[in-house]
């Protein structure tokens, strides 16, 4: 899910009040409408000017220096958090969520009110879109990839990449509560009632998120020919099983691939479109091998397990920092000032569980990606012990063989991959990713490797520890929490 995203599901749902609700006159009404979209129109005006700004120096020079690149990834990260502290104030300030139940009135229904409450958020995200369309235009303009779409195409891809896979998820899990609630109140009101509804919607995910990608985003299948049916020979060599393979339009803005589904019968691999004009066919096998490596690797049911057993994690810190918060509250005045302590409040718990998954999740996402990159050099690897030269396990039909370790050619197919997914996608090969590592650091780690087969060995037993680790501490903390009612804390 995108972190802006979390975010704001965060401010609009997760500090809500639990006072008695007092409708607003028409007046107070239409004042605050009109002040909610006064900000976003104030937001689509400086994305407008930063995509402009950004257009005009590279026409000038000609070219997007680093320079140039690196201050239009801060402008836009400051565009996002612009976008995430104006939508608190919409919440919190402007009491958009008093704003929504007002308009629909008693006995609306519950999934239309909370997409109502979140509308501002996607409104600005979508005007942030807009305005910076002509930079991201420019910005990859020298990087091999050519945008055919226009503005209004590229927002509407944008919106189905970022809103489409996941506002489907939250109407499952917002029309599951809402069940829960009327049909089920001593349920709904037990200690249990919150793991059993996420563990509930996220079985329900883990089987629909297909589903919901083949509708949110603009997929086909790859045709047959020499590239399908190299595929198709490597999943099977692998034992890898999936629905379908596809091609995931993209409007070749996008250089990437992806898996999706935890069943087989439910399972797609997703390739873009500039991945697959972009790159050569033993390339485009050892991505397509890096994600069977994330199956392969069952990580896809851990991520769920992971943020399923979170939930206790973030419940006993929240109990943790509920006194010291109370503390800061009375010393700023909260009792005489509501909205400061709800900001105090907003800004600990951000923080908190903004810490943990940066540290504890994001050290698991890296392992694990670094894991299913070794699978993407096996994948590709052959299995002479004299390569090179090299044998192409793939370049035949039939069941062929596997290879159990990593060759030197392999290791330079997937480098090489990489290289090229970062150059196209306009990205620093330096620059850190909390979830991925940088590209430069996960190269060099795979080089490390070559003919070293006890360190491709000591690596997975460590990820294997980990992941034990991880899930006990996980296990345990979700038990704490029931046992000492800190589950509370997450209602």
């Amino acid at each position: 899910m995108p972190l802006p995203l979390l975010f704001a599901l965060f401010l609009a749902f997760g500090l809500e009040s639990a006072g008695p609700f007092a409708p607003l006159p028409n007046a107070e009404l239409g004042r605050r409408v009109t002040a909610t979209f006064g900000l976003v129109t104030l937001v689509s005006l400086a994305s407008m000017g930063l995509g402009f700004w950004v257009s005009a120096r590279v026409a000038r020079s000609g070219h997007a220096s680093q320079a140039l690149r690196r201050g239009y990834s801060r402008c836009a990260r400051i565009l996002e958090i612009l976008i995430l502290v104006s939508f608190s104030a919409i919440i919190h300030q402007w009491e958009w969520p008093r704003v929504v139940r007002t308009a629909l009135g008693r006995g609306s229904v519950t999934v239309v009110e909370e997409a109502l409450i979140l509308l501002p958020f996607v409104l600005m995200q979508l005007v942030s879109w807009w305005g910076l369309y002509p930079a991201e235009k420019k910005l990859r303009a020298g990087f091999g990839v050519t945008r055919t779409t226009g503005r209004g195409r590229y927002v509407m891809l944008r919106a189905r990449q970022t809103l489409g896979l996941v506002l489907p998820v939250l109407v499952v899990f917002s029309l599951g509560q809402d069940l829960v609630s009327r049909q089920w109140p001593a349920l709904a009101a037990s200690a249990w009632a919150l793991p059993f509804e996420v563990c509930l919607m996220g079985l329900l995910v883990l089987v629909l998120s297909p589903v919901f990608i083949r509708l949110a985003w603009p997929t086909r299948p790859l045709p047959h020919g020499p590239l399908r049916e190299r595929l198709e020979h490597q999943a099977q060599r692998l034992g890898f099983r999936c629905s379908d393979i596809l091609i995931w339009d993209t409007g070749q803005s996008v250089v990437n691939a992806c898996v999706t589904g935890s069943l087989p019968r439910f399972r797609y691999v997703l390739l873009t479109d500039a991945l697959i004009d972009c790159l050569n066919d033993h390339e485009i096998a050892a991505v397509f091998g890096h994600e069977i490596g994330h199956i392969a690797h069952r990580h896809l049911l851990y991520f769920g397990f992971f943020f399923l057993g979170s939930l206790g994690v973030l419940a006993l810190l929240g109990e943790a920092i509920d006194p010291p918060l109370l503390a800061l509250s009375n010393v700023l005045g909260g009792q005489s000032h509501p909205i400061l302590a709800t900001i105090i409040q907003a800004v600990m718990v951000l923080l908190t569980a903004g810490l943990y998954f940066l540290v504890v999740f994001g050290h698991v996402s890296r392992r694990f990606e670094r894991q299913a990159d070794v699978f993407g050099c096996r994948a590709v690897s052959c299995d002479r012990a004299e390569c090179p030269p090299h044998h192409d396990l793939d370049r035949q039909p039939g069941r062929g063989s596997s290879a159990t370790g990593l060759c030197p050619v392999g290791i330079r197919i997937f480098a090489n991959a990489l290289t090229n997914v970062a150059t196209l996608n306009g990205m620093e090969f330096q620059t850190r990713s909390w979830r991925h590592g940088s590209i430069a650091r996960r190269i060099a780690f795979l080089e490390g490797l070559e003919g070293k087969p006890e360190a491709v060995i000591r690596f997975q037993s460590g990820v294997s520890r980990l992941r034990a680790v991880v899930a006990l501490v996980l296990v345990l903390a979700v038990l704490i929490a029931l046992a000492t009612g800190s589950v509370e804390h997450l209602r």
